[in-house]
């Protein structure tokens, strides 16, 4: 299992970052250039696929993103009840959803002094992650 930390817990997946987002972001202005050299219905309809497509590989990412969010807090809603016997949504509307993506890297001890600490509540999910001592992986993130 890789030990994961503060300074190498961001997730890159190469073909989406270095493939299909410049590759789709370069195609818009191509196929702009394209309408205003050879103006007609084939170039506008080219324009219009590939600023589609951009905003499709966007949004596809945007959607995981999103499901995963919202497992992370059921994730830590169970983990916070089978430490401590306590429901968590009651607790969890002091916080950013970021916050809580963060503290789920904390270690068991950790999280429940984290969400138990007024202060905590005031802090970025970059100082909360910064914070973490025995940081509990995620190397399952979109």
């Amino acid at each position: 299992m890789e030990t994961q930390s503060f300074s190498n817990h961001v997730r890159v997946h190469p073909v989406y970052h270095y493939v299909a987002v410049p590759v789709s972001l370069a195609l818009v202005p191509l196929a702009g250039v394209n309408l205003f050299v050879h103006f007609g219905l084939s170039s506008f309809i080219l324009l219009v696929a590939t600023i589609m497509l951009h905003l499709a590989i966007f949004l596809a990412r945007e959607y995981a993103k999103k499901n995963q969010d919202r497992i992370i807090r059921m994730e830590l809603r169970l983990r916070y009840y089978l430490l401590t016997s306590q429901n968590l949504e009651e607790i969890e509307l002091q916080f950013t959803t970021g916050q809580l993506l963060a503290l789920r890297f904390a270690s068991d001890e950790e999280l429940i002094a984290m969400i138990r600490n007024p202060e905590t509540r005031e802090k970025t999910p970059e100082q909360i992650k910064r914070e973490i001592t025995l940081w509990n992986a995620d190397l399952m993130r979109v």
